[in-house]
């Protein structure tokens, strides 16, 4: 009887035991889900440079560079002075935090032309044709020259280059609207084709969607430095067929995660 008695008290201690998880494997315990800290931005200085400083093209150069060692990325807009929307969002870069590294952003790139509204002036000549440039050259040879000089001196590791089309390529394939146009590099392509897919999905109507054209124009800023510099670039196009601040929100959202996804230098 005593025997019995021993044998089921002895069972009913493991029982007991594997329930409260002292027998056998021990259950998992739950932990606390640890969060990564998003990216602070750290102090940064900037400096101004005047292209063409003291003739009716001066045009200025914003040189933002943070604390924290980094690559420098060049964003240019105003090419064209009917192209509004690239002065715009190259503006809008002037406010970004950095994380690391060095922004330049020259946001009226053609400011005679803005002011007037029209492509370019007869003598300026199309900046978008111009470079690499000249010293003692055209307008548009003299600004290519400095933009082209700041690329050098900083040693720029992407580029960038807002545009504006006549209307939606998805309708008319003669006009870039909504596209963007890499370099002939892999890491141009892959991060344009990143970008595309990005922008698209806060997009509905087909016409507006972007897509990924051909490589960059010859003779312009990302042609110059992904052809020569050997760095990647790109040509943002946007549709002037839709709202000024729509089309400057594409184009800077655009650059925005171009930049951040190629160098790092600033939050997406």
């Amino acid at each position: 009887m005593l025997k019995k008695l021993f044998c089921l008290l002895s069972l009913l201690a493991v029982v007991l035991a594997a329930g409260c998880g002292v027998s056998g494997t021990a259950k998992p315990t739950a932990t606390p889900e640890t969060k990564t800290a998003a990216p602070k931005a750290a102090p940064q200085t900037t400096t101004v440079v005047k292209l063409m400083d003291g003739t009716k093209y001066a045009t200025p150069a914003y040189i933002y560079k943070s604390a924290n060692p980094g690559p420098a990325v060049l964003v240019v807009g105003g090419v064209h002075g009917n192209e509004p929307a690239g002065a715009v969002a190259a503006q809008k870069f002037c406010d970004v935090p950095l994380l690391k590294g060095t922004l330049i952003v020259v946001p009226r790139a053609n400011e005679t032309a803005l002011q007037e509204k029209i492509r370019t002036l007869p003598e300026t000549g199309d900046l978008n044709r111009a470079y690499p440039g000249k010293e003692k050259g055209t307008p548009a040879e003299q600004l290519t020259y400095g933009i082209v000089k700041l690329m050098k001196d900083y040693k720029v590791a992407l580029v960038l280059d807002l545009h504006e089309g006549y209307a939606f390529n998805y309708e008319n394939h003669q006009s870039l609207g909504e596209s963007i146009l890499p370099g002939t590099d892999d890491k141009s392509t892959f991060l344009a084709m990143d970008a595309v897919e990005y922008i698209n999905q806060q997009i509905t109507e087909p016409k507006k969607k972007f897509n990924v054209l051909a490589n960059p124009i010859k003779g312009s800023t990302a042609w110059y430095a992904n052809s020569v510099l050997k760095v990647p670039a790109f040509t943002i196009e946007t549709s002037d067929k839709q709202p000024l601040e729509d089309r400057a929100n594409y184009s800077f959202k655009i650059a925005r995660f171009i930049i951040a996804n190629g160098t790092g230098i600033m939050a997406q």
